[in-house]
């Protein structure tokens, strides 16, 4: 009878964090400042990137929980020479994913700011143009590479299954650039805002 009241005890006191258990899945519109990339009197330019993104984040209590996200940005590039554009690099799609811990200060409240980090996994593609095709560039692969990400950013919750969100995150990313000149590492470390609405179930 004791064995049994002190199993149903236990039970219950692990029960707990399992009710607190919840996942939010969002979808947004992203935007994302990249560095500028200089070599032997010239620049290697990116405009910003815009595009999207959508995540997946499980709470594990009511502060931490984990976050997988992933991004598609699209960004213009050109070579500088003096701050004009001598050479267009064609399109870039930048996919970053990323698998991140979060703290989060106030969960239950209007307005919960959080900030976390983790792994991410960029992957910057193929630079194809005109300009490039005449030139003696050609096409430029863009080395696809492990890093990590440091994240901050703020829920407005409007009830217990939506809310509006702001999330920032900085990924470190200095890929390999190769093609028919010589190879060149580029630098462009995307800071990546996005705002839109995470739904919770």
């Amino acid at each position: 009878m004791r064995s049994g009241y002190l199993l149903a005890l236990g039970l219950a006191f692990l029960s707990v964090p399992l009710l607190a258990q919840s996942n939010d899945i969002g979808v947004g519109y992203s935007s994302a400042h990249l560095s500028t990339t200089s070599s032997d009197g010239s620049d290697v330019k990116f405009s910003s990137g815009h595009g999207y993104s959508a995540s997946y984040n499980h709470f594990w209590t009511g502060h931490l929980s984990t976050d997988f996200a992933y991004t598609s940005l699209r960004s213009n590039g050109h070579i500088r020479v003096d701050g004009e554009n001598v050479l267009d690099l064609g399109r870039m799609t930048t996919k970053v994913g990323t698998a991140i811990a979060q703290w989060h200060f106030k969960r239950g409240g209007l307005l919960d700011p959080y900030v976390g980090a983790g792994a991410a996994y960029v992957k910057g593609g193929t630079l194809n143009s005109s300009d490039l095709a005449l030139s003696s560039i050609g096409s430029v692969v863009i080395e696809k590479k492990w890093g990590w990400a440091a994240n901050a950013g703020v829920n407005l919750n409007l009830g217990h299954s939506l809310a509006l969100a702001i999330d920032d995150k900085y990924v470190p990313y200095k890929p390999n650039s190769t093609s028919a000149a010589s190879p060149l590492k580029l630098k462009l470390n995307p800071n990546i805002l996005s705002a839109g609405v995470r739904f919770r179930f």
